[in-house]
């Protein structure tokens, strides 16, 4: 286990007061959010919001795991929509909550997308303008919180959790292609504070994350950054 941080290095000064949890498919970002929201009193956004949307997205993402070409540009503009919508909320509301994925993660998966050939080059161009349009509308995060996990372990815990086929469907290749942009990503990301943890230990989705050892760490490094 080890939590690592950068504090330092960034550029962005003015602040949305969201804190970010990211990492691949089946990192946990849920569970660490929510601890961060039931500690903290705080609004949790969710990528996949049990409201009446759901059922569309999980339609969405179905189609797009058994046809990535034909469906890969509008579910991508779909889940950065929804991104960009709940970081305009907190921020025209002037309050502050955490984020399960957002619209600074979105890009990972377009990229990855692309990549891989099932986006072409004129939809991902249209992708990066039309998230460069909204990311002129919003500012930076107040931190990032990168939940590092193998291949391995996401995929052990996306087939535990019932989300519709998406165990079934999502290819280990296209895992691996994510988890290598996530990488790269994480390390090249300058916009905020920004911290790293080792979250391949199951321990911390089976048990109360909120009384062990590394969620009361994960609560004291997000301290300093709770408005």
């Amino acid at each position: 286990m080890y939590i690592s941080c950068d504090r330092e290095n960034y550029k962005g000064d003015n602040r949305n007061m969201a804190i970010i949890v990211d990492g691949i498919i089946g990192a946990g970002k849920t569970t660490v959010g929510e601890l961060i929201s039931q500690h903290y009193k705080l609004p949790f956004f969710e990528e996949i919001k049990s409201d009446d949307s759901i059922g569309l997205i999980q339609r969405m993402l179905d189609r797009f795991y058994e046809d990535p070409c034909r469906w890969s540009a509008i579910i991508q503009t779909m889940f950065l929509n929804d991104r960009f919508k709940d970081m305009k909320r907190v921020q025209e509301l002037n309050k502050q909550g955490i984020f399960d994925r957002s619209i600074y993660g979105d890009e990972i998966f377009a990229k990855t997308i692309h990549h891989r050939g099932q986006m072409t080059d004129d939809e991902y161009l249209i992708y990066q303008e039309v998230l460069s349009n909204m990311l002129a509308y919003i500012d930076v995060p107040e931190l990032l919180i990168y939940l590092d996990v193998s291949v391995d372990t996401a995929l052990k815990r996306i087939r535990k959790r019932s989300r519709s086929t998406e165990a079934e469907l999502i290819p280990r290749d296209y895992m691996e292609d994510l988890k290598t942009h996530y990488d790269e990503w994480f390390e090249a990301y300058n916009l905020s504070p920004k911290v790293k943890i080792d979250f391949n230990d199951d321990l911390y989705l089976n048990e109360n994350l909120s009384v062990s050892d590394l969620g009361k760490e994960i609560v004291e490094h997000v301290r300093k950054y709770v408005k």
